[in-house]
């Protein structure tokens, strides 16, 4: 398994319209409302998901169905690389499922195809809405309407090294860039690490999140409401943290130059096996890390809150997936039963689902109510989180300002490569900012 639990080879906004050009818009079916009784007993839901541990999604199924004895949920597992190729196949075939999971890199393309259909106002939504983590609500809307319940929510982390810390004398976790920069003079001078921070920037699907969060964390923005880019002049967050990365690595040489040829993946099996003493990674790294069957550093990892310019208080960046319904479904009710069980609560009230994907994988739970709930205070405590900052970077984490868009992975990746430029001092960083800007204003407008 990559970084990511669902890690891909994302579309390009090219090859996506390519692919989707014989999809319909679809039509909305149905009023709202649950099923009555009568009506159940008669009810198939076909459900499709990426192939991440289809056992558990079978044992919640089976959940699902003795409670709602009326609905069948035929199930189908798809290649989890695959997985948005496999579904535009199926939207293009017009034999796509009920209802599915969805990345929010690929919501508002699917949106914009008429593939899914909003669901405001649905039985209970507005109540369960009141209890999902901001940067997961956002994620669940596009263009003022909700498509979605959530799947799950994660953050994106900083982790560290107590043992090494306390060696080297450095008595408080960073929280800014330049006390990040001091603790690792600080180890690097005890001779515990050549270079402290370790960190990769090989183009990945989880190769920009770093970037992303020390901005959001800094409480600056790279784009505005109408997703111009403000960045790199009018907001300078973004300049200042890749002018940091830069003398990190060739100034201070704090940060680890191999980072160049590795991902996020790489690095995470890197850090697990005692290399570097710094790091960030998705959310579920951190109870990976300190689990003695993957990690030699099990018992010493920490989190901090992410490292910004400034200590603002402000979140890294968050990200969401979601269960969404066909606009072409004939079985809307049924299928919102479904949806509000898997990202929603069961018969008993109970956030089930996000609580077993969470005790299981470490996959965030996007539930504010399970912040207290006995079982999951138990694990984190088991290893090594600190409740009070786990649960404020959940609270003021913030989603991707462009993620909505179409062009937002072809943004990304061109931004990713700019970022490696710089840090091979091919070009400047505001050189290489003023072409990721100029990027996005360019795919904006083809896309408008």
């Amino acid at each position: 398994m990559s970084s990511s639990e669902d890690s891909y080879h994302a579309l390009s906004r090219r090859r996506f319209l390519t692919m989707s050009a014989l999809a319909g818009t679809g039509a909305a079916l149905g009023g709202f409302g649950l099923m009555s009784p009568a009506r159940a007993a008669e009810v198939s839901v076909r459900f499709a998901g990426w192939a991440f541990e289809p056992q558990v999604v079978e044992q919640r199924l089976q959940q699902f169905m003795a409670e709602n004895p009326g609905i069948k949920v035929n199930y189908s597992p798809l290649d989890m690389q695959l997985y948005s190729e496999k579904m535009i196949a199926l939207f293009n075939a017009g034999s796509q499922p009920d209802t599915f999971y969805v990345r929010d890199t690929d919501l508002g393309a699917w949106v914009d195809a008429g593939w899914l259909q909003p669901i405001d106002g649905l039985p209970k939504l507005d109540e369960l809405n009141r209890d999902i983590f901001p940067f997961d609500r956002q994620a669940l809307f596009y263009k003022g309407k909700q498509y979605g319940t959530p799947y799950y929510g994660d953050i994106y982390v900083y982790i560290y090294d107590r043992a090494a810390l306390d060696k080297a004398g450095v008595k408080a976790a960073p929280v800014t860039l330049d006390q990040l920069k001091n603790a690792a003079l600080e180890v690097k001078k005890a001779g515990l690490a050549q270079y402290p921070i370790l960190k990769g920037y090989k183009t990945n699907v989880d190769g920009l999140s770093e970037f992303w969060s020390m901005v959001l964390a800094s409480g600056g923005h790279l784009f505005n409401p109408a997703m111009d880019p403000v960045f790199p002049n009018e907001d300078k967050t973004a300049l200042t943290v890749l002018q940091w990365m830069v003398d990190a690595m060739h100034s201070w040489q704090i940060l680890d130059p191999r980072g160049l040829e590795l991902d996020d993946t790489q690095v995470r099996d890197a850090f697990l096996s005692g290399q570097g003493i710094f790091t960030s990674n998705v959310g579920n790294v951190f109870p990976r890390s300190n689990n003695p069957q993957y990690s030699k550093r099990a018992g010493n990892i920490r989190m901090t809150r992410f490292p910004a310019v400034k200590d603002v208080g402000k979140g890294p960046m968050g990200w969401a997936r979601l269960y969404a319904m066909s606009s072409q479904t004939k079985a809307r009710d049924a299928a919102w039963r479904l949806m509000y069980f898997l990202g929603g609560k069961d018969a008993k009230g109970q956030y089930s689902s996000a609580q077993t994907w969470y005790l299981k994988y470490g996959v965030g739970y996007p539930f504010k109510p399970l912040d207290s709930d006995p079982q999951i205070a138990a694990s984190q405590k088991q290893l090594g989180y600190e409740p009070a900052i786990i649960q404020q970077q959940m609270a003021n984490a913030r989603t991707r300002e462009n993620i909505a868009t179409t062009w937002y992975t072809e943004w990304d990746r061109f931004t990713q490569q700019q970022i490696q430029a710089v840090l091979m001092r091919q070009i400047t960083p505001i050189a290489a900012l003023t072409a990721s800007a100029q990027k996005a204003q360019q795919l904006k407008k083809e896309a408008s």
